[in-house]
């Protein structure tokens, strides 16, 4: 192999390939030398093909052994090519984070419900909520521009939007929908794909309102005498609307849960209905009692096969929403006339809470209410606390009692 020859450049030198061409002629490939800590340091600085000359390695030489003299900048090849790289490496993640927060709303809802379908049970919630109330206000904006005055935009219009049946959306899904917006954004940071604060946080941090919604707790249970009159007024306008509604007042189900119902969930020898893939994520059993049994049965008896869906709407497919016939009966029985408040109203959960109601008042114990309403945590069965016998009064009375007892025998002995 043919030795390095010396240029007129000091330190700089040169030798031909013994395979590369370059213009018809053997490629040159250019090096330099210079001392470093009293060491002599040889790099290569590249080929004649790729635009490398005696003139522009001395250029690179000099700037070198200016810098080992002054102590500054890059000091040898190597040093100058990593710096290189790291800013074209820097460049290229500073373009690409740009392009990322450039997207829109949109891309991000897309790769949230995509990575939600495999993370989370109610991923097809987050998906309505976002197609339904937040796409059309924010879908287009990219997600680096979403600000407080957007959301705090976004939350008025919802305030003011209708959903089904011409009703106001509630409190509930409002905030749903600005807290699904700050779980994309939560996302996106994990993901790398926004950098900063989440914006929806940020705004919450200022309005401390924001996401605060009314009580929408219900209060409202029906007595005995109310159940009665309700499913039997139900019964004379449909069977199957009435069947919905009986299993909801006597097992404490969600109506979404007995709208899932399948007849493989229903044990009619053991008395036992298996609830599957509940609001809680947690499986529960609810317990088919003497009316519920007869009325499964019944519905054995009037349909061809007992497969599948226990309940379907009139096209044979899955119930998504209660009939309107209950709002019309709940109106003709007059239960909510000159009710303003909405926590007052029957509506068709009031059954659930119905069953939980009645539970509390005959006594059962706060922890067995939880498990058959299939709450999550206990916070949400401690509403109903308050309608279970007052065991603090009974103590309270008997205090009182002893202690006027023992004033009368000071008066007895004097």
């Amino acid at each position: 192999m043919e030795n390095y020859q010396k240029t007129k450049y000091v330190g700089v030198r040169f030798k031909r390939s013994p395979t590369k061409k370059h213009k018809g002629k053997p490629d040159l490939y250019f090096t330099i030398y210079y001392t470093r800590e009293r060491k002599t340091v040889f790099e290569g600085v590249g080929f004649a093909s790729l635009g490398i000359d005696a003139k522009y390695a001395s250029t690179v030489r000099a700037e070198i052994v200016k810098n080992i003299r002054l102590g500054t900048g890059c000091q040898s090849l190597k040093e100058k090519r990593e710096l290189e790289s790291q800013r074209k490496a820097d460049e290229l993640l500073r373009k690409e984070t740009k392009k990322r927060e450039n997207m829109p709303l949109d891309k991000l809802a897309t790769k949230y419900i995509e990575w939600a379908k495999g993370e989370k049970k109610s991923w097809k919630d987050d998906q309505s909520l976002y197609h339904n109330h937040v796409q059309s206000a924010l879908g287009n904006v990219p997600i680096k521009d979403i600000s407080m005055i957007h959301l705090e935009k976004l939350k008025r219009t919802l305030q003011t939007k209708k959903g089904r049946y011409g009703k106001k959306l509630s409190d509930a899904t409002i905030k749903h929908c600005l807290v699904l917006v700050r779980q994309m954004f939560n996302r996106a940071i994990s993901w790398k794909m926004y950098h900063g604060t989440n914006p929806v946080t940020a705004t919450a941090r200022e309005n401390k309102k924001f996401l605060r919604t009314a009580d929408n707790k219900r209060v409202r249970f029906l007595s005995h005498e109310e159940a009665n009159v309700l499913l039997s007024d139900l019964k004379n306008r449909s069977q199957q609307l009435h069947d919905i509604c009986q299993l909801s007042l006597y097992t404490g189900m969600r109506m979404g849960e007995v709208f899932s119902l399948n007849w493989n969930d229903i044990d009619l020898e053991h008395g036992n209905i298996s609830i599957k893939d509940p609001k809680s994520g947690e499986s529960r059993n609810a317990y088919i009692t003497a009316p519920l049994k007869t009325m499964f049965q019944e519905i054995k008896n009037s349909i061809p096969r007992t497969r599948g869906l226990v309940f379907r709407d009139k096209k044979g497919n899955k119930i998504r929403e209660i009939s309107n016939v209950f709002d019309r009966t709940v109106d003709k029985l007059g239960f909510n006339k000159d009710i303003t408040d909405r926590r007052d109203k029957v509506v068709a959960h009031t059954l659930r809470h119905t069953f939980a109601s009645w539970l509390a008042m005959q006594g059962e114990p706060i922890i067995t209410i939880q498990k058959l309403m299939g709450h999550s945590n206990l916070e949400m069965t401690l509403r109903y606390a308050h309608l279970s016998p007052s065991h603090e009064r009974t103590a309270v009375e008997k205090l009182a009692r002893r202690k006027r007892k023992k004033v009368v025998n000071l008066k007895t002995k004097n």
